[in-house]
Parts: C-alpha cells; structure tokens; sequence
C-alpha cells in the first residue's frame, strides 16, 4: 500500500520528533540531568538522525516554532502545518510516555521537563531567553535551506546550532526551543512543568516570528539561492 504524502510527512514528523524527544530527554531522565554538555550532544545526535533519514520527506521541522516560522514565511500553508504541529507533539508525547514505562526504577530521574527555579530565575528572564535562543535557531534554519551549497551539510550545522544554544541557555531557561519537547513531560508530570509551559511555548514561538522577520529584511537572491 503506498502511503499520500500528508501520511507520509505526518509519519515522518512523528518519528522525527519522537527520535529526538526520546533521546535528548532520555539522557536526562536516565543519569545525565547534571552534565548539560552529555544532554546537548544528545539533543543534536538526535536532530542529527532525524534530520538525515527523514528530511527528504518532510523536511524534518521536529519543532512546531519551525513549522510557524515556514508558514509566516509562505513556505508551507496553515492546513498543512496544522498536520506538522499534531504529528510532532504526539511523536514528543509518545517518546514521553515510552521513558515513563521505567519511572520507578533506580535509573529513572523524571521526564526532563522544561522549569526555572523562580528563586534563582525570574519567569520574563526565561522567557527572554527562550525567545532569543529560539530566534538563532530558526533563523538558521530558513538561511541554510535555502543555500545549494549547504544542503548536504543542513543536519550537522543545525545539530551544531542546536548544542550551542543548549550549552549557553540550559542553565538560564532549561533551552527547549521547542514547544513540543516542553508540552510532552509537562502533560505528563503536571506541577511547576505545567504552570511554567506558556513560557515554553510564547517564548519559542515569538523568537519564531522575529527570526522570520529578521530574515525577510536580509534575504537576497544569488546563484546559491534555491527558487
């Protein structure tokens, strides 16, 4: 049976998601909540494998505030982002829900869940940075996707991105960047996770729009440009 393509990228959004939900927040929920450097690598290893084995299909967003910064920028029409956005929190969930089958073992350590500690970190301060680090992230995104000569290289250099916005912002804002991998562990685990989550999802999703805007003003065409 040969799947339509909205099957099919919705599949792919899901595994896509799924891959790196389960890997980066596995590292957390399994020993390495202490060592941001192990939980950057395994954020950008799992873009890393997402990226290359499905973004030929779907383009591999992993990341709704990705999926929003191709609609604002005319890539991509709202009914078929509203496909991307379902497939990729229920690929976050379902990575979720498979950590949560070793909760109550000695090598579980929670879901990762975005937060701040509000004594440490005011909420606007996460927010802030989440927007920001967000921003660097999609503008990146919509620059090299439209580079001939940087296609070959799109999963390394986003995965790269991705490390080093972790490392500068895990601890100030947890560095989600994505509202999917936060909606998951805070469905989940509710508390302090649920009631911070809006700052997870406005803060990525505004850092979206100003990177989209950002890149209009910059934008020009030449020879390496794709059409």
């Amino acid at each position: 049976m040969k799947l339509t393509l909205p099957i099919r990228r919705f599949l792919a959004e899901f595994y896509g998601t799924f891959i790196l939900v389960f890997i980066g927040t596995g590292s957390i929920a399994f020993g390495l909540g202490n060592n941001l450097l192990g939980v950057a690598f395994a954020f950008g290893t799992g873009a890393l494998i997402a990226i290359y084995t499905l973004g030929h299909i779907s383009g591999a967003h992993l990341n709704p505030a990705v999926t929003f910064a191709f609609v604002l920028n005319r890539r991509m029409a709202l009914k078929e982002a509203f496909i991307y956005w379902v497939a990729q929190i229920l690929g976050a969930l379902f990575a979720s829900l498979s950590l949560s089958m070793a909760a109550g073992t000695d090598v579980y350590q929670g879901l990762g869940a975005s937060g701040v500690d509000v004594s440490q970190i005011p909420l606007w301060v996460a927010l802030v940075f989440e927007s920001f680090l967000t921003f660097i992230l999609v503008y990146t995104v919509l620059a090299i996707s439209q580079r001939k000569s940087l296609q070959p290289f799109i999963g390394l250099i986003v995965s790269l991105t991705l490390v080093g916005l972790i490392l500068v912002g895990g601890p100030v804002s947890s560095a989600s960047l994505n509202p999917a991998r936060s909606i998951a562990p805070a469905l989940l685990e509710g508390g302090q996770a649920l009631e911070q989550l809006w700052v997870y999802v406005i803060g990525p999703l505004s850092g979206s729009g100003l990177a989209v805007l950002f890149y209009t003003f910059l934008k020009f065409t030449d020879l390496d440009t794709i059409a």
